[in-house]
């Protein structure tokens, strides 16, 4: 019997509507890969994952993620913030290269009563400005089309599920989406957006978006180290070892490794996964829920020690 099985009785088996569930799993994954310009790859969609996490039954209920919207019947608000001084209480200026910012955001916000179906999301605008005090037009749009492009997908996904959802008809969903700087030094900016849905249970994801103050542009995992190099290896040979560690040390943690069913084993990172350089300067990964650990670890996170890549990092990346 695996650590997972020992597990289960922890879960709380909640019923979720399969069709429903799949088809906002499958928006997900193609909004998250769509954002990044790459194609996409046949048969890795979370419906995929979903399949896998329904044989192991480990949906918890969902807790919320932000506050539910304060409306009394459906009602769609787009809300704007234009004030400066909220703006400027984002911006954390950098002592060298471009500095990026938040601007402006809007907020979806939908409440459908008799429906039990609600979304609240929140698009931040940016605005990368250069070395010369000028805008960088190009890179502001590229970097905001990638991120509200993600998000209008999550919109649109909702909406097509309310109108799925006859009158009379319950879908007990619930959609909330939120970002947040988890990187701004003097090399990198991070912007980070997490959405949680729920329908009974709930899944989470995130998407972080990379810029180089040094170019302005936005960056993937592989351009922080030297071509050539075996960075994917290290990096995941570094978390495979913490996930061993925390499993000997804490029976109630379990993670997707050394199980008796390998198919499902962590087996190395991708090549879009999610990073940000935290406040010890160390590369941290983020991973979805149900990505490397059963549904009750949530959203896990991963940081490598420098060390593990002096060698292999380009210069300025890491401290």
């Amino acid at each position: 019997m695996s650590r997972l099985d020992d597990i289960k009785a922890a879960y709380d088996n909640i019923q979720v509507p399969v069709e429903l569930k799949e088809r906002v799993l499958q928006s997900m994954e193609r909004g998250k890969k769509d954002a990044c310009g790459e194609k996409k790859e046949s048969g890795k969609t979370f419906a995929g994952k979903s399949e896998r996490n329904q044989k192991k039954g480990h949906l918890l209920p969902f807790v919320r993620a932000a506050e539910a919207v304060a409306a009394a019947a459906a009602v769609l608000v787009i809300s704007v913030n234009v004030s400066p001084t909220v703006a400027n209480a984002m911006e954390q200026v950098p002592v060298l290269g471009a500095i990026v910012k938040i601007v402006n955001f809007t907020t979806y916000s939908d409440k459908q009563e008799k429906k039990q179906m609600e979304a609240t999301v929140r698009v931040p605008e940016v605005k990368v400005i250069g070395t010369d005090g000028k805008p960088l037009t190009r890179e502001s749009k590229e970097l905001n089309a990638a991120v509200s492009g993600y998000l209008d997908k999550i919109i649109q996904m909702y909406k097509k599920d309310v109108a799925a959802v006859s009158d009379g008809e319950e879908g007990h969903e619930e959609i909330t989406s939120d970002y947040r700087i988890v990187t701004n030094n003097e090399r990198l900016f991070s912007l980070r957006v997490d959405t949680v849905i729920a329908m009974g249970g709930s899944d989470s994801f995130t998407k972080i978006y990379n810029i180089d103050k040094k170019t302005g542009k936005m960056i993937t995992l592989k351009d922080l180290f030297h071509e050539g190099s075996d960075y994917k290896k290290r990096i995941s040979d570094s978390i495979k070892e913490q996930m061993r560690a925390q499993m000997k040390k804490d029976s109630s943690k379990a993670y997707f490794l050394d199980d008796d069913q390998p198919e499902w084993d962590f087996k190395q990172i991708k090549d879009d996964a999610d990073f940000y350089i935290s406040d010890n300067g160390e590369l941290t990964f983020v991973f979805d829920k149900y990505e490397v650990a059963p549904g009750y670890m949530g959203l896990v996170e991963f940081s490598v020690p420098t060390e593990k890549l002096s060698d292999i990092v380009k210069d300025g990346y890491l401290q």
